[in-house]
């Protein structure tokens, strides 16, 4: 079954908990939180006093997007706001592999991110530490982009090597993420996909339904 994570980026901010009910009645299994540093990218989006709030006011799980150079650094704080999952990306100058094992040893499922620039069989050497791949469609730090076309076919790629690792990989796909790329992603091997505004955010018909619309479009046998 198809896990569909809504990123809180692209939410109403001034109507939250709004948005987050809406969210839980249209379908979502999960929320995306992106924390950025304003180094790794030039930008800066949700911190872990939102994220605490969410843990209070939602039961649904969450998954962590580390846009920093330092992902080392937010370790006690994804620990104490019980992050279920969290991804740092595969260029941050750190030893990438100590840091999957402590992540590990901290309760949370550990995962890479992958730019749009960077070749998927880059992973390889982390893919045994890792329980997920996010696979960046856009450039990251800002919401609001187009869908890189290449991306269905790095997902197929991705997956390929899946099979060859012979053990679980979630493969989540974040960026420009709408009903019919979203579609072709899960149809090339994809498990996840980060639903922000071209999906389920700023659509005519409200939260709620366009949660059930999306869903329905990509995870049609769900």
């Amino acid at each position: 079954m198809g896990i569909l994570t809504a990123t809180l980026a692209c939410a109403d901010w001034l109507h939250l908990g709004d948005d987050l009910r809406a969210l839980e009645r249209g379908g979502c299994d999960w929320y995306h939180l992106d924390i950025m540093d304003g180094h790794y990218v030039p930008n800066l989006c949700l911190n872990f006093d939102l994220i605490r709030a969410v843990r209070t006011a939602s039961p649904l799980p969450v998954d962590c997007h580390l846009m920093v150079e330092n992902p080392g650094d937010y370790l006690p704080q994804l620990t104490q706001n019980r992050v279920e999952r969290a991804a740092f990306h595969l260029g941050c100058p750190v030893d990438t592999a100590a840091l999957l094992r402590e992540m590990r040893r901290a309760g949370i499922a550990p995962g890479l991110a992958l730019n749009p620039d960077e070749p998927v069989e880059a992973l390889s050497p982390y893919l045994d530490l890792c329980d997920w791949v996010l696979l960046m469609g856009v450039k990251p730090g800002f919401s609001g982009q187009a869908f890189l076309p290449g991306t269905v076919e790095r997902v197929g790629r991705l997956a390929a090597l899946r099979r060859t690792l012979g053990r679980p990989l979630l493969i989540e796909v974040d960026g420009g993420i709408g009903p019919e790329n979203g579609r072709a992603c899960t149809d090339a091997g994809a498990d996840a996909l980060v639903a922000g505004a071209f999906a389920v955010f700023s659509q005519p018909d409200g939260v709620e339904a366009a949660c059930r619309r999306f869903r329905a479009a990509v995870f049609p046998d769900a």
